[in-house]
């Protein structure tokens, strides 16, 4: 409460307040005027634009002393309180406009810590001045966004140098529509491709592709900005071997972009060896492959690798990521760990080899549950059995189960916000995180969304010593009773007891409230329907069937745009798991194009990536041409990239001809090749190590970013100097070894060893050096070993391309 002296002054004031002079209509900088009657549409919007206010600036939840605006003034009414009626009403002054605290800060006139954010002689000044000259008013839905509206429409086409204004129309509650470009917030992910003024202002620089994002209030649209190559004579006749081709060299042409020739024989190969199986083609293969004059050569080829044992280990060991495979997070005791993260990759791996259409694959973990509608004794009896096998060996029958309860059977207790994330980033490509705590800054997702969304996994549970029946609960009781009658003296904490996933018989008891209002949002998807919690039912089913349903806006786009990112280093939208409002596709026909023949085929992965990899796209060189040297997200050539870290390691011992290491904890068999390999945690030091540096993810968050890519020295210094891979070079099994107790000559060895690394023939100089390394060489074996370890060192031995 305000003392009585300060209240009586305030008082004083405020009847002394003469009535609010008229506003005059202020000039924009785009040709039309703000009148009086719309300044009460336009100020929050102004206030999100400029991102300045009297003691914070602009996306701060809190702010200096107090002044809190809401996240691109989401919150009007918040925000409206925080500028006129907050601080004993100080931000505004009616009767002295120029006056106004909010503005002296604003324009540098008194200190602030958010420097100064527009000039007193600016649109924006005279706009804010002539709303408080007006009585700073503002009326309840005033502004109110019922359409946002960007021209042009798709992409802005900025050709022969000449800069473009986008032009940004609202439709507002009441019906009227109006130019709102100049209180819009502008962004472009690649200001080298074009550079963008606060007005919407397009001005060319190179030839390229970006996205340029336009927030206005909480909504958002985007579109792309395309700067074509410069013309050379007509655009060339370019073959197509599918759809794939039609959408990207339709895109190709509109930005006078001529692709690359196809990549030679060797280089296919390479590339999708290292792609679909995570290895290198043996020597003989390549030779094999070089000499076949089949003209249907590269469709044998990829069949051959879908079919190979090792390519649904790959994507075992990617879904793995997906999914959140995370050793360190499953159930004690500790020591099982490891052998459940094998169980949950070759459950996964088990599927893809099997082709199991990836709607099932999905609903077979969104829905999962312990039990898979066994009797209890029969469940009891599998669990004891799959517990005996890891106990003993690799492999276990828990990929017979129909469902992936491992996905659920947490250490820690999850809450039910974290499964919202998880299951919304892993299959719909959506990230939630920002919905927390307000609404999202750059999609659609409000916090209330965000909560329903949490809480169609309310019921979802994994205690301790509790279960979904007291039959389940005897028959698990007898088992445990058992083990621990079997345990040493002094290990039950260490003791591996039978535990349930399973849905609460109880429904609604376990929703949380939105923070924000208290309430408890019942269960909705995504944009979809709400999904009834009724007691003995599992809401995860009808949010299985919605999310996999042929005509799910996110389903099938997301898994699409994952696969495509791992046959081109670079997704659709990127990052791949970020699919929003704000992050448009790159080509969003090809997309959708990718996602109707996937839903269409019945999910059929194998049949996705066939269609990829039998592309002319996926086929072209990586060498770039006088129209295509700046593409980075168009496809016009293949692109140089980094390899997953299993596939380096993996990829190192193809090219020397060795079997990995592991620790005697891991238990992993020998010849098992690291991709696998499902534990996220690697018991042998040299190992763990070489998968660190390369950015194997721990798996601890549900974001595809934290497998790392990027190059880096400690990579470079471990292919050099490493002491266990300068080990692999005098293993007595590797190639090394064979090949100096052979009776090779030192030209065919040249030959043999870039076949064996870079799946490819030397040209005469390098043979040449080859030749002159091995034969000058103390022993033959340091010739072989010299000429093998200067070639794994190469940028074209650790890329893929």
């Amino acid at each position: 409460m305000l003392p009585s002296r300060h209240l009586l002054l305030a008082l004083a004031a405020s009847a002394a307040l003469p009535t609010a002079a008229p506003a005059a209509e202020v000039a924009l900088p785009t040709g039309g005027v703000v009148r009086e009657v719309d300044f009460e549409r336009h100020v929050m919007g102004l206030v999100s634009k400029v991102g300045c206010n009297s003691g914070s600036c602009h996306g701060s939840f809190q702010g200096k002393g107090g002044f809190r605006l809401s996240l691109f003034g989401y919150e009007p009414a918040t925000d409206i309180a925080g500028l006129t009626r907050d601080n004993l009403g100080r931000r505004v002054n009616v009767v002295r406009p120029d006056e106004s605290l909010f503005l002296l800060k604003a324009t540098g006139q008194t200190y602030h810590d958010g420097g100064m954010r527009f000039g007193k002689d600016s649109w924006v000044y005279n706009t804010f001045r002539e709303w408080v000259r007006a009585g700073a008013r503002w009326t309840p839905g005033s502004g109110k966004i019922e359409k946002l509206e960007v021209s042009p429409k798709d992409f802005a086409l900025l050709a022969n140098d000449k800069p473009l204004q986008v032009k940004v129309t609202a439709t507002f509650a009441d019906g009227t529509a109006e130019d709102i470009t100049p209180f819009c917030d502008f962004k472009i992910t690649d200001d080298a491709v074009a550079s963008l003024s606060p007005l919407g202002l397009l001005t060319p620089r190179q030839p390229g592709d970006a996205g340029l994002t336009v927030l206005y209030r909480g909504s958002v649209q985007a579109i792309r900005v395309l700067v074509p190559s410069p013309g050379k004579g007509p655009y060339p006749a370019v073959p197509e071997a599918n759809y794939i081709d039609r959408e990207v060299f339709a895109k190709l042409k509109l930005l006078n972009v001529v692709p690359s020739d196809p990549a030679s024989d060797a280089t296919f190969l390479r590339r999708a060896y290292i792609d679909a199986v995570g290895q290198l083609p043996t020597p003989d293969e390549v030779r094999e492959y070089l000499a076949d004059k089949d003209p249907k050569k590269r469709e044998k080829l990829v069949d051959k690798l879908l079919a190979h044992p090792l390519h649904a280990a790959l994507w075992a060991t990617k879904l793995s990521d997906i999914t959140g495979n995370n050793t360190q997070a499953l159930e004690n005791p500790q020591q099982t760990q490891p052998r459940r993260s094998q169980m949950w990759h070759d459950w996964l791996r088990k599927r893809v080899a099997d082709n199991v259409p990836y709607d099932r694959v999905v609903r077979d973990i969104v829905t999962a549950t312990s039990l898979d509608g066994r009797t209890p004794e029969d469940w009891v009896a599998f669990v004891k059995k799959v517990d005996e096998q890891s106990a003993k060996g690799f492999a276990t029958d828990y990929p017979e189960k129909s469902t992936l309860d491992l996905f659920w059977r947490r250490q820690q207790v999850v809450p039910i916000e974290v499964w919202g994330e998880k299951v919304a980033v892993a299959f719909l490509g959506v990230r939630l995180e920002c919905c927390q705590c307000h609404k999202h800054p750059t999609d659609r997702w409000t916090q209330e969304e965000y909560w329903a969304f949490a809480n169609l996994f309310a019921n979802v549970t994994f205690p301790t010593n509790q279960f979904s029946s007291p039959d389940v609960k005897k028959a698990v009781d007898v088992e445990n009773a058992a083990r621990r009658e079997a345990a040493p003296k002094g290990g039950n904490n260490q003791l591996l007891l039978v535990r349930e996933v399973f849905v609460s018989p109880t429904a609604g008891n376990r929703g949380k409230p939105n923070p924000a209002t208290g309430n408890t949002p019942r269960p909705k998807t995504l944009g979809g329907p709400e999904i009834a919690a009724k007691a003995g039912e599992d809401a995860r089913v009808k949010l299985a069937e919605w999310m996999t349903a042929p005509d799910n806006p996110f389903f099938a786009r997301s898994f699409v745009n994952r696969v495509w990112a791992h046959y081109f280093g670079v997704g659709l939208v990127n990052p791949v798991d970020d699919f929003s409002l704000a992050n448009p596709p790159t080509n969003a026909r090809l997309l959708d194009a990718l996602a109707d023949a996937f839903a269409k085929s019945g999910f059929d992965l194998r049949k996705l990536e066939r269609d990829i990899l039998l592309s002319r796209t996926y086929g072209l060189d990586y060498a770039t041409n006088a129209s295509n040297k700046f593409d980075k997200n168009n496809f016009s050539h293949a692109y140089v990239r980094a390899l997953m870290a299993e596939q380096v390691v993996d990829v190192l011992n193809s090219a020397l001809a060795v079997d990995e290491t592991f620790g005697a904890q891991d238990g992993v068999p020998a010849g098992t090749k690291v991709v696998e390999v499902g534990s996220s945690r690697i018991n042998n030091p040299n190992l763990a190590y070489a998968l660190r540096i390369f950015g194997r993810p721990p798996r601890t968050t549900a974001c595809d970013c934290e497998r790392a890519a990027d190059p880096a020295l400690p990579q470079t210094l471990f292919r050099m100097t490493d002491a266990s891979i300068l080990a692999k070079f005098t293993d007595a099994k590797g190639r090394v070894a064979a090949l100096a107790k052979g009776k090779l000559t030192p030209e065919e060895l040249a030959d043999e060893l870039f076949l064996a690394t870079l799946t490819r023939l030397p040209t005469a100089d390098q043979k040449a050096g080859a030749v002159e390394a091995i034969k000058g060489a103390k022993t033959r074996a340091e010739g072989i070993t010299d000429v093998i370890w200067a070639l794994v060192n190469t940028r074209e031995f650790i890329l893929n391309h």
